[in-house]
């Protein structure tokens, strides 16, 4: 969930209301889908609702600063280096449209093979593979000066 609201308290919201969705849920799964993506449609659907409606209220902001990976002892002029850049890689991910964060998130974040990101998102095989590709690209502009 961080990956799609790059925001951790609002994570920890969005996946308490994953699991009750998928609780009060659980008596209409069919079994037609892997229980595993049903799980993650519930997610993507509950993350997409939740960006939309902060969209709406237009008072999203970049003021919270990134919680970087505890990697250790590190030298603080790597650890400014390192927040800066986890910094700007959250910022990049959330110019993204929501598609291709999901695609790249599901894909590249959480190792689910493309078929099933696509079952996930509900789109053809070629257009999960799009929206990946498209995804790297359009970070790689936005990036372009992080790893010059």
């Amino acid at each position: 969930m961080y990956q799609m609201t790059l925001n951790h308290a609002d994570a920890d919201d969005l996946t308490q209301e994953v699991f009750l969705r998928a609780a009060r849920g659980l008596p209409e799964f069919d079994g037609r889908a892997e229980f595993a993506t049903w799980l993650h449609r519930i997610a993507l659907n509950c993350a997409n609702s939740f960006l939309v409606r902060r969209a709406r209220r237009a008072t999203a902001s970049l003021e919270e600063a990134p919680e970087p990976v505890a990697s250790g002892v590190e030298r603080p002029d790597r650890q400014a280096a390192g927040a800066e850049a986890d910094a700007r890689i959250r910022q990049a991910l959330e110019r993204l449209p929501v598609k291709l964060r999901a695609a790249i998130v599901l894909t590249v974040l959480h190792d689910v093979p493309f078929p099933e990101a696509a079952r996930i998102e509900r789109c053809a095989l070629p257009t999960m593979y799009w929206r990946v590709h498209e995804a790297r690209r359009q970070l790689k502009g936005l990036l372009a000066d992080v790893w010059s």
